[in-house]
């Protein structure tokens, strides 16, 4: 993975979170804060914040599934 570009690992991160959304049934263990952590490596430049919005919302599901 580390040698893809960032493009697609931030894409894979969202796809992941698509996934977790949905049950997690294709993930194999992968969690809120490795999906977070693969996003935020993945960042890049965020000329009008929207990776950025997307890690804010990584972490508010990850902090509703934890009540």
């Amino acid at each position: 993975m580390a040698a893809t570009d960032d493009d697609f690992r931030f894409a894979a991160a969202v796809a992941a979170f698509g996934q977790k959304l949905r049950g997690g049934r294709y993930l194999g263990g992968f969690d809120y804060g490795e999906i977070r952590e693969l996003a935020a490596d993945a960042r890049g430049r965020d000329a009008h914040g929207y990776r950025g919005e997307f890690l804010r919302l990584v972490g508010l599901a990850e902090s509703l599934q934890s009540r």
